[in-house]
């Protein structure tokens, strides 16, 4: 069994964002796409809208092959950051994820998992070297069959960057969840700018290695995690071929879902505030862990998975803007 990754992996991006806009005026820091246009104003906003395609990878249960299983997958995120005093902005926005699988009739998994949730949170600077951030995610988190108050869950994200010096910044980032199979778990990184045109950037869940091009152009390779915990109906375990009633453990469950991305890309920074990030590369492992909703490790658990290698092509497209 392995933890539930993206959580943590979301904080540390989050966490991130924080330095990089403190230094947006400084134009290395354009290697970064999620930094934020200079303003005046006093609030700010940002979105991600991402769309991506993972091909069909043999899933196993034990050591029993089921079939191939492929993965749309589509996101959404919008944010509007007032800063209310200095070193104080709060975040209030949307959260929207959807995963639309393709199933062998054999499989015994949702045909979709997706969440819906707002965001309250707020960025606070507590010096001129380091800056911290916590959000709520509270929201539905549910294959979406039949919506009832157990898909309600509310994951807590906390997250600090240390800025060390203007190329180089450490990121920790921690979640509590407590319908996951690890409800407390987190994760340090980094962001360092080791040559004029060459970022690393350590900071999950999209590490990478980047090259600048031209001011509008930067080139990467690294991976991918999309990860992410849900309820499935009261009915899924009679409903997907489990008949006998230790099989309908199933029934109502929590599902900790994995998809791990390895490739390269672009993103093409077209407008002075509209990045255009186009990806593609390989997908080596794929998991699905069906435990009982509870706080803390579960040892009976059922896990659906591809063997390490066995994988498929993905491809990924996605616009995200700050203003």
């Amino acid at each position: 069994m392995k933890p539930n990754l993206t959580p943590v992996l979301l904080v540390g991006a989050l966490c991130a964002v924080a330095p990089l806009r403190l230094w947006a005026g400084d134009s290395k820091d354009s290697l970064a796409p999620t930094v934020a246009a200079p303003s005046n104003i006093s609030f700010s906003q940002e979105f991600t809208f991402e769309n991506s395609y993972t091909g069909k990878s043999t899933i196993k249960q034990g050591n029993a092959e089921l079939g191939g299983v492929d993965n749309f997958n589509s996101h959404f995120n919008y944010v509007i950051a007032p800063e209310i005093k200095d070193g104080v902005i709060l975040r209030f926005g949307v959260d929207a994820e959807r995963n639309s699988f393709g199933l062998p009739p054999s499989a015994s998994l949702p045909n979709t998992l997706q969440s819906a949730n707002i965001i309250i949170g707020a960025d606070l600077a507590l010096n001129d070297k380091i800056i911290m951030r916590a959000e709520l995610h509270p929201g539905i988190y549910s294959d979406f069959v039949q919506v009832t108050g157990s898909d309600f869950d509310m994951p807590v994200q906390i997250g600090g960057t240390y800025l060390w010096n203007k190329d180089f910044q450490i990121i920790f980032g921690a979640q509590i969840d407590l319908k996951s199979n690890y409800p407390i778990i987190g994760v340090p990184g980094f962001r360092w700018q080791f040559a004029d045109k060459w970022v690393l950037s350590a900071i999950p869940p999209k590490p990478q290695l980047q090259y600048q091009l031209d001011n509008n152009l930067t080139l990467y390779t690294g991976a991918e995690i999309l990860d992410g915990t849900y309820h499935v109906n009261n009915s899924f375990g009679a409903n997907h071929g489990h008949i006998t009633p230790a099989a309908n453990n199933l029934n109502g469950q929590i599902v900790d879902f994995t998809e791990i991305r390895i490739g390269a890309g672009f993103t093409w920074k077209f407008t002075p505030n509209l990045n255009l990030d186009v990806s593609g590369g390989y997908m080596p492992y794929r998991e699905f862990d069906f435990h009982e909703d509870h706080i803390g490790f579960d040892h009976h658990d059922t896990i659906f998975h591809n063997n390490i290698g066995d994988g498929a092509p993905y491809g990924e497209i996605g616009l995200s803007g700050s203003f």
